[in-house]
């Protein structure tokens, strides 16, 4: 097949030395016109409607390519999860208006020469630049050598087509998408650079590379912003998969920068709405969280495509990750008013009506069926006063079998839509004018065959977003920013409850399983005060910090030998890829977190009981913090529904219920405390939580309390309490859990035990099974040694649990005891000489399921494992408290819902408490509490490869 017609996944890595060179040309009289139109600013709406609302007197620009197909002629769909998909073909054409005799010039062909592709139109604000991405088509498609993702820009007054970063290696080191530009000139774009992601690896003392997002498909695309000659390139978003199509507002949040984010973390994954400022800081959620089970039938669709509209609404394409043909339905989001569908953002409670409407009256379809009124893959709002839609759309047409040899192509209409052969052809996509007064649509240029037209982009004049500087001093610290740190400042974790604010305490605090039902602790300010209880009776004690360990791509040609994991290298839930611990922190009586955290890295938060292990579910979205800078969270941060309630958006300054925290009711002291080392009260002002009092009023010269940062140990000491109100030793119980207590080795890396802030910031706490865990069974403890009783050696193991070394039968790259905690397996018995699976004799059923006979006419049977005997797992990768290892080891039931083995009467009953160290099972939770993974180090050259 001929190249415009191949389709390709490119890698990011490469060095072009032969790039086509930019030639500038002349358009002098097509520029003139267009120069002529734009200069008058934005048309009004009867001025733009005049004799035919169709017509748009403004010009245009959008991209022409090829349906793509793969190597064998057969149409791709394409998935929202691989952006840097090359299409060979594209090119962006410009037209002077929308009229059928409106001129059409090839802005791209100079470059591209009809074989390159181009994505991701977007317009400056005076509608007289045009800016893009580009690639160049691969000569060689074989070698290592690949072309990337490069930012265009074409000038309409300098009749001038650049690319904007004109160093060709600087150019090359990554794939640049979805260009937008910033009021102050600047530009803001998606790419595969992650270039503070990048240096942070190295900071790390680890190896320097670009990751995989979280399906480990693609380089991760994040969002970067440069200045508009192509220098200072900064990275301002920290996913680990991809952020897209940025553009910046102009109405509501003015000047910030909305964009969609791909949220993969875990179980998760969803293409939501989020914000943030041009330097990445007060970076949340916009839009959608719970609004993705809004498509066609119920089915979820994902949030893509962008576009501000004049009077503040966001207009979006809604489709699923694929299967749609590339297209779907355009949807009118309210997001001044709503932060879900159908949940207003002041409102607890919700009230009929939804924040979505479609911009259309046709019914498309977005669940994978065919969609008989069409599809939309792009549309861009005109800010002309006249409630248009600049559309790229698609007519359905289906292939239906005349004869078993024989197809032909028929309109979506009866009979054929009920034929059972027919097929939707792979929509060409072409321009449409759609008028949202009257419900009319005009098409602007006919569709050609087997090619598609989109990105479409009117060069008119809009409205120009508010500039927001980049953060400085004092919001910024600059001693912070200098050490790559940032602040965490939580109001109360207690606020990570139920859908309704005013049961976020109740729910948390009061569960039986994790809470406290002392008499009189009926608020945050009853709990926080010392007086009335010990610091053990309180449920939530320790924050835990988490990153995900980036994964390299295998066939990165700028690594030396990168590895090539099997899935055995990870854990039993795949998902959650392999995982590091930066820190822990104390909770505050108050349940309030003010602590320093690393700077652009995606974090994690987890909330602790007193013995280091994680209440409630995993944190499963990504956030950030920029250096020098605060990141406060508020309010309830939950993703359930209570009452039939909408949930409450998470991560939403606006649209969260307030705190249950609401810290000092007047300036004062603060009852029944102390400053640490001294007999003085603390003193707080009016709204500050315990840990803003702590942090920011400590001297942090003081010896006794250093200002707080993240500590590799998991350690409480009570700073709080006034010796007075309690009887001694005064003070509530410390708990030290440190990694220095263990016998074998410690997961920390070298940058732990720092002095310093800068190498605070680098620590990692990288547990592998193999180097961490597995030792614990080896050490001799006498009569309680794990491996005297959990060995089948000579014996069927105690509690059907083998901890000896040795390969795994079920999955040779992992130890034995490794599947056995893990995994289920069957039952073990001693048959006198050797360790044998618990067996049954069963008879061997026909098809029919009736027993088969032997020629005597008895029964043929056969030996299988005895299903009543099979081996339930005994920890599990949900975390330590649904485990039933860690019920055992401490014989308190927590929420394995496995009753404990035996009853103390029992004659077989073992207390295994003080088996393991507290310091063990710390360890051993934490493991647990990320993921139980094998490995969380893809470069250790134990875990397992191709």
């Amino acid at each position: 097949m001929s190249a415009a017609n191949t389709l390709n996944q490119d890698g990011i890595a490469f060095n072009w030395k032969s790039v086509n060179p930019i030639r500038l040309f002349s358009l002098a009289s097509f520029v003139c016109g267009m120069l002529l139109l734009t200069a008058c600013g934005a048309q009004t709406g009867d001025q733009a409607n005049g004799v035919d609302p169709g017509v748009l007197e403004t010009p245009i620009a959008y991209v022409k390519r090829p349906i793509p197909v793969d190597n064998q002629g057969l149409t791709v769909q394409t998935d929202l999860r691989e952006p840097r998909i090359f299409s060979s073909g594209g090119d962006v054409f410009i037209r002077n208006n929308s009229t059928a005799i409106a001129t059409e010039l090839n802005i791209t062909l100079s470059v591209t020469s009809g074989v390159g592709d181009v994505k991701g139109l977007n317009t400056s604000f005076d509608g007289k630049r045009l800016i893009f991405s580009l690639r160049l088509f691969d000569p060689d498609p074989n070698d290592d050598v690949i072309p990337s993702w490069n930012i265009y820009e074409y000038d309409l007054e300098l009749d001038q087509l650049r690319r904007i970063i004109n160093d060709n290696l600087t150019a090359e080191l990554g794939d640049d998408l979805f260009p937008a530009y910033l009021p102050d000139g600047r530009i803001v774009f998606s790419s595969s650079r992650q270039r503070q992601s990048v240096e942070m690896l190295g900071n790390e003392g680890k190896t320097r590379f670009s990751a995989l997002d979280e399906d480990e498909n693609s380089i991760a695309m994040v969002l970067h912003v440069m200045n508009e000659d192509g220098t200072s390139i900064n990275q301002i978003s920290f996913n680990q998969s991809h952020d897209l199509h940025p553009v910046v507002l102009a109405n509501n949040f003015s000047g910030q920068v909305m964009f969609s984010r791909w949220d993969n973390a875990g179980s998760n994954t969803e293409v939501n709405i989020y914000k943030a400022n041009p330097d990445g800081s007060d970076l949340e959620v916009l839009y959608g969280s719970h609004s993705h089970a809004t498509g066609a039938n119920g089915g979820n669709i994902e949030f893509t495509h962008l576009r501000e509209m004049s009077n503040g609404n966001i207009m979006t394409i809604v489709r699923p990750f694929n299967g749609t043909f590339d297209g779907g339905d355009i949807v009118i989001i309210d997001t001044n008013n709503f932060s879900d569908n159908a949940r207003p953002v002041w409102s607890m409670n919700g009230f009929p009506g939804t924040a979505q409407s479609s911009a259309t009256v046709n019914n498309v379809t977005t669940d994978g069926s065919i969609s008989r009124n069409g599809r939309y893959s792009t549309a861009f709002p005109l800010w002309d006063g006249s409630d248009r839609i600049l559309v790229s759309k698609s007519v359905c047409q289906l292939s239906v079998n005349v004869t078993v040899n024989t197809t032909e192509i028929r309109p979506c209409i009866e009979p054929w839509l009920s034929d059972p052969t027919a097929l939707e052809l792979s929509p060409a996509y072409t321009i449409w004018l759609y008028n949202m007064t009257d419900d009319t649509e005009k098409v602007v240029l006919r569709a050609e065959t087997g090619m598609v037209i989109t990105d479409i982009v009117a060069l008119e004049l809009r409205n120009l977003p508010t500039v927001i500087f980049d953060k400085a001093s004092p919001e910024i610290n600059i001693v912070w920013r200098g050490d790559t740190l940032g602040v965490v400042n939580v109001k109360s974790v207690y606020d990570f409850g139920d859908a309704i604010f005013d049961r976020c305490f109740l729910t948390i605090v009061c569960a039986p399983a994790v809470g406290i039902n002392a008499v009189g602790i009926n608020s945050i300010s009853d709990l926080g005060d010392p007086s009335n209880l010990l610091a053990s009776d309180r449920p939530a004690r320790f924050v835990r910090f988490v990153k995900l360990v980036a994964q390299p791509d295998d066939n990165d040609p700028d690594l030396t030998d990168p590895p090539d994991l099997l899935a055995s290298a990870f854990g039993p839930l795949r998902n959650l890829g392999m995982r590091e611990i930066l820190g822990y922190a104390p909770v505050e009586p108050d349940g309030s977190i003010k602590v320093k955290v690393p700077a652009n890295v995606p974090l994690a938060l987890e909330v602790l009981d007193e013995m280091g292990r994680r209440l409630g579910p995993r944190h499963e979205n990504w956030f950030q913090v920029r250096p020098g800078d605060t990141t406060t969270c508020t309010g309830c941060h939950t993703h359930t529904t209570v009452n039939n309630a909408e949930p409450m958006m998470h991560n939403r300054s606006d649209a969260e219920a307030p705190s249950i925290n609401t810290g000092a009711v007047t300036a004062g002291i603060i009852p029944n405390t102390q400053m640490p080392g001294t007999p003085d009260p603390y003193f707080g002002s009016i709204g500050q939580t315990m840990a803003e009092v702590r942090f920011d009023r400590v001297d942090v010269t003081n010896p006794v309390t250093p200002e707080l940062q993240l500590s590799a140990d998991v350690i409480y000491n009570d700073v709080w309490t006034d010796p007075a109100i309690r009887v001694p030793p005064g003070l509530d119980a410390q708990i030290s859990l440190l990694y220095a207590g263990l016998k074998t080795p410690s997961p920390e890396n070298g940058f732990c035990r720092g002095t310093t802030d800068v190498d605070n910031y680098r620590c990692r706490i990288i547990i592998n099974y193999e180097q961490h865990i597995h030792p614990i069974w080896q050490i001799d403890r006498g009569a309680n040694t794990c491996i005297a009783c959990h060995t089948n050696a000579g014996q069927a193991p105690d509690g059907q649990l083998d901890l000896t070394g040795g390969d795994s039968d079920q999955d040779m790259d992992q130890f034995k005891s490794y599947r056995e905690l893990l995994f289920a397996d069957a039952g073990e018995m001693f048959d006198g000489m050797n360790v044998v699976n618990i067996q049954i004799t069963v008879p061997v059923l026909d098809g029919n399921g009736n027993p088969v006979l032997d020629i005597n006419g008895n029964p043929v049977t056969q030996l299988i494992d005895d299903p009543t005997a099979a081996v339930t797992p005994s920890i599990s990768a949900d975390g330590a408290r649904r485990s039933y290892f860690i019920e055992k080891m401490t014989e308190i039931e927590l929420e394995a819902f496995r009753p404990l083995s035996t009853a103390m009467s029992d004659p077989g009953y073992i207390d295994h408490t003080g088996f393991l160290s507290d310091d063990e099972l710390r360890l051993i939770s934490e493991w647990l509490d990320i993921g139980a993974q094998n490995f969380n180090d893809p470069f250790d050259p134990d875990a397992p490869q191709n």
